[in-house]
């Protein structure tokens, strides 16, 4: 049985992915795409997503878990080359009761720095979206520091 996700009417990562919604896509692979996180809670932040909508692990086939976690491993290695990350957080919450805002999978690549504060928990409420101006200028950044592409 699928866990529980908030109600929705329409999906934003799916709005990205069709192009209806702005932001910026560092790269992609044939099951998934991986774009800037809005929130810039650490330089580089990163959602990896499925290309195929999927409200949590529990819906994606196993291809696409491969895919999607193949992805943020070339993209924490991406933010490692681009900003000199020394650790990486890579994790994804699934459903309402572990605080899965929204109800597409997406595995957040959080780089980690020397003057990162170690326990602190990333709080959405926290951080303010960046400018699309400079999610761009950090998709690019990475971009140019990955092997990897975005065809778009």
């Amino acid at each position: 049985m699928p866990f529980p996700v908030a109600p929705y009417e329409s999906c934003s990562f799916c709005l990205d992915l069709s192009g209806d919604r702005e932001c910026a896509f560092v790269a992609e692979n044939e099951f998934a795409a991986a774009e800037v996180n809005e929130r810039q809670y650490e330089q580089g932040a990163m959602l990896v997503i499925p290309k195929n909508h999927r409200e949590t692990i529990l819906d994606m086939r196993e291809h696409e878990v491969d895919a999607v976690y193949r992805l943020a491993r070339h993209m924490t290695s991406a933010a490692e080359r681009a900003y000199g990350a020394v650790g990486a957080n890579i994790y994804q919450n699934n459903g309402l009761a572990a605080s899965q805002h929204e109800p597409h999978v997406h595995v957040h690549v959080v780089p980690k720095y020397e003057n990162s504060e170690r326990e602190k928990l990333f709080l959405q409420r926290d951080y303010a979206v960046i400018p699309i101006e400079e999610q761009r200028k950090i998709a690019q950044e990475l971009r140019a520091a990955s092997e990897w592409r975005y065809r778009g």
